[in-house]
């Protein structure tokens, strides 16, 4: 044990740190690239319409070319869309429905004010509540740059108001306003009046995400633009194309709306596995490999953050300080224990695990069971057990396994978005096990616990500290003593398929019994 004095700071803002290790960045830059155009916080296929159709909107009947302008427009447009849709429906996935809930509670008689609520300058002290907090809404927080991204809103030449784009974006903006029919007065009105009657919010429902029809052509030109056929075809079209696709064939192969979790496994599960998909070419089987990777990199980064999470319960046991070198000797004893007798080297600990052919099992050596155990061992405290850290390890040793012999291909894959020699991914890990495969195993656990866990969270904190100004440190280390700050266990990245599900849903490609007729047309299947 050893007293440590906390370091003296003039400020210090305190952060929870995301990617606690810095390997979380690999993930997030593959699936960027896997599924372009869609992200975590573009919950409802429909907004994509609503924003061309209200870009084409204002530039025919309000042709003002000031930001602010546009700004009240959108917030103004957005907070009558979150009362539409509190009031008819019970739909999620539609920014400002909390507080449009609270706002239709609150409503005396027959009308409902929402100007003040919409109009108001973030940041600034307001007397009325803002349905939300973001300068341009939904619209800037979530929207605006996917619908830059899918080629439906562009730059203007003489003015910084977004338009909607010649093709696709005349044409949602066209497919939209068709099906509100008279709505689209309505709403209009309403907007400019800043106050709307309960009666109007009924007669607007025809608006609210989940009425696009089966048919017709505002659905026509959303699968159009998701599947790159809206007459345009980015090499970011295609991938979302790709991805999309697959999701459908996860979706025919389950017979029912799939959910993530069956995208992960069914996605990442090897050729030759019960599960294994049918796929149409080599653009798909291609693309489903680079998933893979994605999806084992994803793992990977796992067992790092477990080992930190073991190591900060170990710490945890001494709240006055300990010496680092007795703090990272009682942790290897613990895991090495827990490891149990007759495993010397990090050879013999792969030799040891069987994982099966099919990952998605419940086999003991299965991925599928092996981050089940990590992630629930990870998430209590338990110094004394070593559970989170052997699981971790063993899942590594079966991804070393699994993917040492086609070590070229993975590095491939993500050297694209790991070329820096700061950046560590599941390739550099392997490239480094192997190179140690054959030494004492408390040895190579000693130098991957204090340079890939211990120094590398000092450095990721510091380069946050230096670049972001936020204070994400774990520990504090202070002449060789180390005191616990807090706790961060591992997660798995989000890989933008619960949205994409979303999408493919709105537009009634799949539903559930699995593909509709609409989502087998799409693959070619009768």
């Amino acid at each position: 044990m050893c007293a440590m004095a906390m370091p003296q700071w003039s400020r210090r803002e305190e952060s929870r740190g995301l990617d606690p290790l810095g390997m979380q960045s690999t993930c997030i830059s593959l699936y960027q690239q896997l599924v372009p155009g869609i992200s975590n916080v573009t919950l409802r296929m429909r907004y994509y319409g609503l924003y061309a159709w209200l870009s084409d909107r204002y530039s025919k009947t309000e042709r003002r070319a000031s930001v602010d302008d546009w700004r009240q427009y959108i917030r103004r447009s957005e907070a009558l869309y979150a009362l539409v849709v509190r009031a008819t429906s019970a739909e999620g996935g539609v920014a400002g429905t909390r507080w449009a809930g609270r706002k239709l509670d609150q409503a005396v008689g027959a009308w409902v004010p929402f100007a003040a609520a919409a109009d108001g300058q973030t940041g600034d002290v307001l007397s009325v509540p803002q349905y939300l907090k973001q300068r341009l809404g939904a619209y800037g927080a979530a929207y605006g740059t996917q619908l830059f991204e899918t080629g439906v809103l562009c730059e203007a030449e003489n003015h910084d108001v977004p338009v909607r784009a010649d093709g696709i974006g005349t044409r949602l903006a066209a497919g939209f306003a068709g099906s509100i029919g008279s709505a689209a007065d309505l709403f209009q009105a309403v907007v400019r009046r800043g106050t709307v009657k309960k009666s109007e919010l009924q007669k607007l429902a025809v608006i609210g995400p989940a009425a696009i029809g089966k048919t017709g052509r505002e659905r026509s030109e959303y699968e159009k633009l998701l599947f790159a056929n809206s007459g345009r075809k980015t090499p970011h079209d295609e991938k979302r194309r790709l991805t999309l696709r697959l999701i459908l064939r996860v979706a025919e192969r389950l017979g029912r709306t799939p959910s993530v979790e069956d995208l992960r496994w069914a996605l990442y599960s090897p050729l030759g596995a019960a599960n294994e998909l049918l796929l149409a070419d080599q653009d798909e089987a291609g693309h489903r490999y680079t998933w893979t990777v994605y999806l084992a990199n994803d793992l990977g980064h796992t067992c790092y953050e477990a080992l930190l999470k073991y190591s900060l319960d170990v710490l945890a046991g001494y709240p006055g300080g300990v010496a680092l070198d007795s703090w990272l000797s009682e942790v290897m004893g613990r895991v090495m224990g827990g490891l149990g007798e007759g495993i010397e080297t990090w050879d013999s600990l792969v030799g040891e695990v069987s994982p099966p052919e099919n990952p998605w099992t419940d086999d003991d050596d299965s991925e599928f069971t092996l981050i089940g155990r990590l992630l629930v061992a990870s998430s209590q405290a338990s110094a004394s057990e070593a559970e989170g850290a052997v699981a971790a390890l063993r899942l590594l040793a079966v991804l070393y396994k699994r993917f040492l012999p086609q070590i070229d291909e993975l590095e491939r894959e993500l050297s694209p978005v790991s070329r820096s020699p700061f950046v560590q991914s599941l390739a550099t890990e392997i490239r480094l096990l192997s190179q140690r495969a054959t030494e004492p195993l408390v040895k190579t656990l000693q130098s991957l616990f204090r340079t890939r866990v211990i120094d590398r969270h000092l450095w990721v904190a510091m380069q946050k500290l230096r670049i972001q100004r936020d204070y994400t440190f774990l520990f504090e280390i202070d002449n060789g003593c180390v005191r616990l700050r807090d706790k961060d266990g591992p997660v798995l990245t989000n890989p933008r398929l619960g949205t994409s599900i979303n999408f493919l849903r709105d537009i009634h490609l799949i539903g559930a019994n699995g593909l509709t007729r609409h989502g087998k047309r799409v693959l070619g299947l009768p």
